[in-house]
């Protein structure tokens, strides 16, 4: 072997000692267990399903692994937004191959470890020995001939302990422990700042290459990385530029190298981000607000505090992570970022004996911990502090992000404690290099015995020094052994769905009942489609749909600590059974709950109870082991005809996406179709065709081209074009048998255009008889306690009501629509306010809009002749006023010619003005859906 390896793999050896020392217990749980933490959220479990989903989507069922209908059935899912980490995935296909899937997940996640250790060490080696070192490089030192212990006086211990500090830092190691794999997927950001630095300095499409490769890599582990990698790019574009003198010539040539690696970059991860980017720019997709940045930033306190896996720590694990979800801990979230004393310590030692390159590696650490910090200084959980009784809060450059298109896509502040630690892992490099150095100088003339130990004894302290305070060890495992009743499941035959409890549906921003995602994960053993599931971002009808429908609310609401109501309850036992027809249920597996693990734990005896008196099934369990119970579910037969009610609640379950909710529409309960696509369940059982037949009515407005509709079955594109005329109809189409499925069955309704009715329904701006046209859109609201007047819409809606008791004003300039004046007048007190509403109408400029809304029942109880003349002088008719009362006038008009109405039965007075609010886009309302078996 070639002697310059040698060291390498020396190096690569004692990495993964390392890695199975940082890990312990797992080598001893290899194949039975993974890291991560069954009180949590069970997050190591949606790595393990990914990696399965990988492989069977690609190998079985020959599709892309970015969408499954295996989840969240039967609506589906798409995991393009979702954290997939389709590297570990790609990697762990060949080993799924060889082994099962924990020792395929863990041997995944070793491989992060030390690869990340190496790339750490191999950057380092290469700064090390940069110029700009000055004396700093102990291989400067040959005071004896080459010994194995003549390694110590080289770039590679030093090298070699920013390895470990990268690779095992106590941040890291709580990622592990909360089973987020992605973010334990960090190696390839050594491999990136190395290639990007040679590629800077010298480049050659070699290193731009590989810095695209490295950068795809990052990528393909977690998209989000994306803003770690224009960060670092940045920095390190500027870092070089300053120490090559800010040459024209050599910037021109950078920043083309630059477009290169973002160019290879793009090419090898373009069709995953063209897949990404619809959904990722989709509001449907969108996280709402800050998401939970606040929540998720570093606590300054954090920095320096020992994390709850530290053997010394004062924090018990399982009661720290109890404490977070309850609001009760020390810190706002679990501390995932804790910087290290002795790595500080170091680092800051390492940035003084070299400040020609440590300038850099400061500054981005300096950056990266106030990003980390997130939009508000937080100290020990707070982000308010007060000061003499006033209440402040201290705001922080990330707060800037927020707005910045693609960089806001990190919404996670902590993150940034990945390239915090690279930097301080470059700082301590530098640290242990120039303290070998001056160790070896020191040392040089004792005995060569005495030299090599005292070289070694200080290294080792060293090494102690740095991974003390970063010592994870045991780490948090979580059983991955599926129950045999998943197996046996797994060998029947037959496609069916299964309904497990505990029942639930999570996204990145919360639950709906108590998703338990160790279930999801066990889909590998039975490969069969189940309700819940765990996704990161979706729409909001992907949780909406089980909501309402009464056998799974009663079912989370039970989860949740909230009894059902007696009406949900009724309509869940009416309708359960058709529910296991029409999901085609076979089995209803019961879990036990796990220790410490809420609701479930809590709420598990209510919500069995409750599932076995809702849902048909076999008195005995078809299959039982340790923990788990699986009941035949009862599926009722199917009527033929099976007619669905749109509008109704019965027909919830039965519409997927593309609808509203239920409504009236043309004196009938129906839904809208709101996409060109609107799909319906039904479900089938037995040979044959079926018929089916709709009863619709289009979106008709003036001047529409006209609109139709195809039926689209399981995918499979029907022949029939359907023309559709103004108001109800029926269409009928045949279904091929050769297109149906046992069980659940999908029919799309796909319509050739959608339209806003905002957009295309004329709008009523005239203003009762005036013969003036409002220009902008006025709404009105009046009651016993309120007064709403709205001047303009949506996002440039403006509050233009005074909120008094008594009558409240505005006033309009006819032409640009611009509020004048909005006054209040209590005429419920006394005359005198009744004078003063008098006054100011009267000051009102002749054909000026007026808006008036009354609050209270007593509001004209002062009113006087003057009162009652002011108001005629806006075109009312003051006879036929009653409390509460709305109105649009316009002044100087005539007597009765202004809108005005009183309070009807609801005991509200309403008017609007303006254009339809109605922005969906609406294709056609769908009343009955009929689907028919020829006898």
């Amino acid at each position: 072997m070639n002697k310059k390896f040698r060291p390498h793999l020396v190096v690569i050896s004692l990495y993964t000692l390392l890695a199975l020392v940082f890990t312990w217990p797992l080598a001893v749980h290899f194949t039975t267990h993974v890291p991560g933490e069954a009180t949590w959220a069970f997050d190591e479990s949606t790595f393990l399903w990914n990696m399965w989903w990988f492989k069977y989507s690609l190998l079985n069922l020959g599709q892309t692994p970015l969408e499954s209908n295996y989840i969240f059935f039967p609506l589906g899912i798409k995991l393009t937004t979702y954290t997939f980490n389709l590297f570990n995935a790609a990697f762990g296909l060949p080993l799924q191959l060889a082994f099962s899937l924990p020792p395929a997940s863990n041997l995944t996640l070793l491989f992060s470890f030390i690869s990340s250790a190496y790339g750490m060490f191999l950057l380092s080696l290469y700064l090390i020995r940069r110029p700009g070192t000055e004396d700093r490089r102990p291989e400067r030192t040959r005071l004896f001939p080459p010994t194995p212990y003549s390694l110590l006086l080289t770039p590679y211990p030093a090298a070699f302990a920013a390895g470990a500090v990268f690779a095992f830092s106590a941040s890291r190691m709580m990622y592990a422990a909360l089973g987020h794999y992605n973010f334990v997927t960090i190696q390839w950001f050594p491999f990136y700042t190395l290639f990007l630095l040679k590629t800077l300095h010298r480049g050659g499409w070699k290193t731009i290459f590989l810095t695209g490769l490295f950068a795809a890599l990052c990528l393909y582990a977690e998209l989000t990385f994306s803003v770690f990698l224009i960060f670092l790019t940045l920095i390190l574009w500027i870092s070089e530029w300053r120490m090559m003198n800010g040459e024209k010539f050599t910037i021109h040539h950078s920043l083309i190298r630059l477009f290169a690696i973002g160019f290879i970059t793009f090419l090898l991860t373009g069709p995953f981000i063209l897949s990404v980017l619809p959904d990722f720019l989709d509001p449907a997709y969108a996280e709402p607000g800050w998401g939970e940045g606040l929540k998720l930033s570093a606590d300054l306190a954090g920095l320096v505090t020992l994390t709850p896996l530290h053997p010394l720590s004062d924090q018990e694990w399982l009661r720290e992570l109890r404490a977070v979800v309850e609001g009760t801990g020390r810190f706002s979230d679990v501390n995932t970022l804790f910087l290290g004393y002795g790595i500080l310590a170091l680092a800051l030692l390492g940035f003084v004996v070299c400040r020609r390159q440590g300038w850099v590696w400061l500054g981005s650490a300096l950056i990266f911990t106030v990003l980390s910090l997130g939009p508000l200084l937080t100290l020990y959980g707070q982000n308010r502090f007060n000061l003499d009784g006033l209440e402040v809060t201290f705001p922080l450059p990330f707060a800037l992000l927020h707005y910045i298109p693609l960089i806001n896509a990190n919404r996670v502040p902590n993150r940034f404690g990945i390239p915090l630690t690279m930097s301080l892992a470059v700082l301590v490099s530098f640290a242990v290099s120039s303290v070998m150095y001056h160790v070896s100088r020191i040392t040089h003339h004792a005995p060569r015995t005495t030299h090599h130990f005292l070289l070694l004894t200080s290294y080792s302290l060293l090494l102690l020094l740095l991974l003390f305070d970063q010592y994870s060890v045991p780490l948090p495992l979580s059983d991955a052994r599926i129950p045999d009743v998943y197996r046996q499941i797994g060998a029947e035959p037959d496609s069916f769905t299964l309904l497990q409890l505990p029942l639930g549906w999570r996204n990145s921003y919360g639950t709906l009942g108590a998703e338990q995602t160790q279930l999801q994960y066990y889909q590998s053993a039975h490969q069969q489609a189940i309700l819940g599931g765990n996704t990161s971002r979706n729409p909001v009808f992907k949780f909406d749909y089980y909501a309402n429908i009464p056998l799974f609310k009663a079912l989370t609401d039970t989860e949740l600590y909230t009894p059902a109501d007696e009406t949900t309850l009724q309509r869940a036992r009416l309708q359960a059974a058709d529910l296991m027809t029409l999901y085609n249920i076979k089995y209803l597996v019961i879990h036990d709950p796990l220790p410490y693990r809420k609701p479930y734990e809590d709420t598990f005896t209510a919500t069995r109870q409750l599932a076995l008196d809702l849902i048909p099934h076999d008195p005995q369990p078809s299959y039982q082991s340790s923990g788990v119970q699986v009941f035949a579910a009862q599926q009722s037969d199917i009527p033929n005809p099976l007619i669905l009610d749109f509008g109704d609640w019965s027909s919830d379950p039965y519409r997927g996406e593309g609808w509203t909710s239920n409504e009236e529409i043309f004196a009938a309960t129906a839904n809208w179709a709101t996409a060109a696509e609107a799909a319906l369940f039904f479900p089938v059982r037995g040979p044959g065709d079926r018929y089916a037949s709709i009863q619709i009515a289009p979106f008709s407005y003036p001047g529409m081209s006209g609109q139709s509709v195809v039926l689209v079955l399981n995918g499979h594109l029907l022949l029939d074009n359907f023309s559709l005329y103004e108001g109800w109809q029926v269409i009928e189409a045949l279904l091929p048998e050769r297109y149906l499925t046992p069980g659940l069955n999908r029919l799309t309704l796909r319509f050739a255009e959608t339209a806003q009715p905002r957009q295309v329904l004329p709008a009523n701006r005239l203003i009762g008889q005036t013969e003036i046209e409002t220009p902008l859109d006025l709404e009105i609201s009046s009651g016993s306690d309120f007064a709403f007047i709205s001047v303009g819409f949506g996002e440039e809606k403006i509050d233009a009501s005074a909120h008094r008791r008594g009558v409240n004003v505005a006033v309009i300039e006819p032409q640009s629509g611009q509020l004048l004046a909005v006054k209040g007048f209590d005429t419920a007190a006394n005359t005198f306010e009744a004078a003063a509403l008098s006054q100011f109408i009267t000051e009102i400029p002749a054909g000026q809009i007026v808006l008036l809304a009354s609050q209270g029942l007593e509001a004209t109880a002062f009113f006087t002749s003057d009162t009652q003349a002011a108001l005629q002088s806006l075109g009312l008719d003051t006879a036929a006023l009653r409390v509460p009362f709305a109105a649009i006038g316009v002044k100087n008009a005539a007597a009765g010619a202004a809108l005005q109405t009183n309070a009807g039965s609801a005991g509200t007075a309403y008017l609007r003005l303006g254009a339809s609010p109605d922005t969906r886009s609406l294709a056609a309302a769908v009343d009955k859906v009929i689907i028919s078996r020829p006898e």
